[in-house]
């Protein structure tokens, strides 16, 4: 099976969530026999304000984690993802073991590793609990891809602090579309370039937009989300954005 993992923020209510999930595995589900969902929900021993683990809590969770895995093996379960968010981490299996199995468990686990852990176990054959609980929605994409951006910047060195010339792509098929997109978040930038691409389905209107700012996902992520809602809400694409390596502070 697949072991292409990613890994986003989010909010579960008003409290922050961290997702972790196989995005491989959404294309294996037909291949996978395991027709029962089995979460773990995992007391955290040590948590900061925001509901995540802190310290010494990492290496405990991780060797929870690994002894419910081994538990399973590889025939009779696959892990799906985690979410950790306000006290608690939860891991996701699919698993052709019974309800009794699981919950045995889930009790060896707790009495091990010293965790209050209690199991969520029920029929899904549709898959709800990863397409509706772990896999992300156009927002998190949206998330996703600007932590991609800031972690390829910071592998070339970058350290993030230092404002700079960022440039935003968005597209759609008419003139008016276009316009009303732009009215609608212009006050934001300092430069907007209008364009037009020819393609095999047509003509493609483009506009770039730039702004000065720091590109870490966290700074990135308040425009890029409202840029992404607002190309939606216009009928058109929004396509990211790029910007300079800052190597150091000299960066201009």
């Amino acid at each position: 099976m697949s072991d292409y993992w990613e890994n986003f923020p989010c909010t579960m209510g008003d409290k922050p969530a961290f997702i972790s999930y196989d995005h491989g595995i959404s294309k294996e589900f037909e291949q996978l026999n395991h027709a029962n969902f089995a979460g773990f929900r995992v007391s955290l021993l040590d948590s900061n304000e925001s509901g995540f683990p802190v310290a010494e809590e990492f290496a405990k969770l991780n060797d929870v984690e690994d002894f419910l895995c081994h538990s399973f093996g590889a025939d009779q379960g696959v892990q799906i993802g985690r979410i950790t968010s306000n006290g608690y981490r939860y891991f996701y299996f699919y698993t052709s073991l019974d309800q009794l199995r699981s919950e045995e468990i889930a009790s060896e686990a707790s009495k091990i590793h010293g965790h209050q852990i209690e199991l969520i176990y029920e029929l899904d054959l549709e898959r709800v609990r990863y397409w509706n609980e772990l896999y992300p929605t156009e927002d998190d994409w949206r998330v996703i891809k600007d932590m991609r951006v800031h972690e390829l910047l910071k592998e070339k060195g970058d350290s993030l602090t230092t404002p700079r010339h960022i440039d935003h792509w968005a597209y759609f098929d008419s003139c008016d579309q276009r316009d009303a997109f732009v009215n609608s978040v212009k006050s934001d930038f300092e430069q907007i370039e209008f364009g037009e691409i020819q393609n095999e389905e047509g003509i493609r209107y483009s506009v770039r937009l730039s702004h000065t700012g720091l590109p870490d996902y966290r700074s990135m992520n308040t425009i890029t989300l409202k840029l992404a809602r607002a190309s939606r809400q216009y009928g058109g694409d929004y396509d990211g954005w790029e910007t300079m390596v800052c190597a150091d502070e000299d960066c201009g």
